[in-house]
């Protein structure tokens, strides 16, 4: 399975077409297809939805130890 992501204008009828290459002739395939507006280009910030490709990218990419520091004492707060 591959992941194919395309942005695409709609024709003036409002469709869009979609030509897709794939490994071979004469078979079968299973598409998916979320149909959703572009938000201004990839960066859609004060969305609540990841950035496109965002897990791909970053998923796995961490080199090192994972340390979290001293947190400090707690505080100190008068009796009620």
């Amino acid at each position: 399975m591959r992941t194919v992501e395309l942005v695409q204008e709609a024709d003036a009828d409002k469709v869009i077409r979609l030509q897709i290459p794939v490994d071979e002739a004469a078979r079968r395939y299973r598409l998916i297809v979320l149909i959703e507006p572009e938000v201004n280009g990839e960066d859609s910030e004060g969305s609540d939805e990841w950035p496109p490709g965002f897990f791909e990218r970053t998923a796995g990419k961490w080199v090192g130890d994972l340390v979290r520091p001293p947190q400090g004492d707690y505080e100190q707060r008068a009796p009620l």
